[in-house]
């Protein structure tokens, strides 16, 4: 079984948040103009990982696949760890969470996990999982390729343990099943972004 596991990263803690490192000279807001999405984009670009006592037990799989933008259960930025079978790996669209850069390193990696293989081809039963860029850059100084391909090729089709931080994506309300959107190719608003931790498991 491989395992991936992320160095600590030193945070401060600010205004309810993490204070943000700059990667490869884009800033933790990204190149964003509104403030919102500023707020978004601190959020993705979280740094460090998550801690064994952080991690909110209660959170599943299906937990997030239900849960309204105002859950009783947890809260956005929890730590969370869920299984899934991994449906899909995407490259992400250019976002300013990234600073609008288009190569494929400076894209999120998208995962979509199911928790029924036979199922995978059901949009309303996809949760996503996202690889940011610096994780992705965090793993390579560590000796690990989580390149979309490198992703792909070790977790594609795969049963997988995910670690990472918990993060309510509004900019995907109108495409999310769970809150009725119009334009669905997913589950639910509610992510694991960053992902800070992945591993191959059995099924549950």
């Amino acid at each position: 079984m491989k395992t991936f596991l992320i160095a600590s990263l030193f945070v401060l803690a600010s205004t309810g948040l993490f204070a943000q490192s700059t990667f490869d000279t884009c800033s933790a807001e990204g190149s964003a103009k509104r403030s919102d999405v500023k707020a978004l984009n601190i959020k993705k670009n979280r740094d460090g990982h998550p801690t064994d006592k952080q991690i909110n037990k209660r959170i599943t799989f299906d937990v997030l696949m239900q849960a309204g933008e105002h859950p009783v259960d947890f809260k956005e930025g929890d730590g969370a760890e869920i299984i899934g079978y991994v449906a899909e790996i995407k490259i992400g669209a250019v976002e300013t969470c990234n600073c609008a850069r288009k190569d494929h390193m400076h894209k999120d990696s998208h995962i979509e996990l199911t928790l029924d293989p036979m199922q995978q081809g059901d949009k309303t039963k996809l949760l996503i999982v996202e690889v940011t860029p610096r994780f992705r850059q965090i793993m390579t100084e560590q000796g690990f390729d989580w390149s979309n391909r490198g992703l792909r090729g070790a977790f594609l089709g795969r049963w997988v343990k995910v670690r990472g931080w918990v993060f309510y994506d509004a900019m995907h309300d109108d495409e999310s099943a769970s809150s009725a959107g119009t334009r669905i190719w997913r589950g639910s608003p509610w992510e694991i972004h960053p992902v800070t931790h992945i591993e191959i498991t059995v099924r549950p």
